[in-house]
């Protein structure tokens, strides 16, 4: 009997460990992930410009990163006020939306939001990836007329929570050409597979419970049937908690959260099963 309780002492002092080791393992990733950027010190060419596309929200559903360009001219391209000397015409494509954006002379440039196709498979939650290849940024001062080229410096910076942004360079072009990809952050990942063992736990729990009942080995309590009614309309607030919200029909459905749902309506049924066992 007193081995059997050091045992137990054992496993409880062991179990304490490992959960305090796994919620320090997880704020040091989520804060190691969270750190800045080193600042950006890049200016443009006195002749040029140097455009930055600012990832800041992935749409897997609609197949697009959602990007703000914003533009620095050189100085050579501003009069002693900082304004346009000429109109300047950024184009940014493959793009989902309009890919020119216009600045008049004589104004300032400011940033404008555009929208990139990329291709990805958000049924892979939470390891869908998306990359938009040969991203070209190119830039005219002038009107449609007379355009000319000037040259461009592109950086690819990133606003978007839980999200990894890398950017290569692509094969030349006429302009710069980037290849983005983009992919969930090594935390986030961890965040999604941890709600689908919580929600594996349930069932495990109420099959317990249900099964150890109807052999006899527990009483029957009738309260507990709320609590297993409680348990499946958890299923979805916890489904509505992965990050991401990857829509109805993803593996993650199939493979976890079909399977939740049947075990805990099984629980249900094998404890109706007991009560009608056990009621006078």
């Amino acid at each position: 009997m007193t081995r059997t309780r050091a045992n137990a002492r054992a496993w409880a002092v062991v179990s304490v460990i490992a959960l305090f080791g796994t919620y320090v393992a997880v704020i040091l990733a989520y804060g190691l992930a969270g750190r800045a950027d080193a600042p950006d010190d890049q200016r443009p060419a006195p002749n040029g410009a140097l455009v930055y596309l600012d990832v800041d929200a992935v749409s897997g559903e609609t197949f697009s990163l959602e990007t703000r360009v914003a533009v620095y001219p050189g100085a050579d391209l501003l009069n002693p006020e900082g304004d346009l000397r000429d109109d300047l015409t950024v184009q940014v494509s493959p793009a989902a939306s309009a890919d020119s954006l216009t600045f008049a002379r004589g104004t300032r440039v400011g940033s404008q939001p555009v929208s990139l196709y990329a291709d990805g498979d958000i049924r892979q939650w939470p390891f869908d990836t998306y990359q938009t290849s040969d991203v070209q940024v190119l830039a005219f001062t002038g009107t449609s007329g007379a355009r000319v080229a000037v040259p461009v410096q592109v950086a690819v910076t990133d606003s978007v929570t839980s999200w990894a942004v890398h950017a290569r360079q692509a094969d030349s072009g006429p302009g710069q050409a980037l290849d983005i990809h983009v992919a969930r952050t090594g935390p986030t990942i961890g965040f999604g597979i941890a709600m689908c063992v919580v929600l594996l736990i349930l069932p495990i729990c109420t099959l317990l419970v249900s099964i150890l009942t109807l052999r006899g080995r527990k009483q029957f309590l009738p309260p507990i049937v709320t609590w297993f009614a409680v348990m499946l309309f958890a299923v979805l607030p916890l489904r509505n908690l992965f990050p991401g919200s990857p829509p109805i029909g993803s593996w993650v459905d199939y493979t976890v959260v079909l399977w939740v749902v049947v075990g805990l309506a099984t629980s249900l049924a094998l404890y109706v099963a007991a009560w009608w066992r056990q009621a006078p």
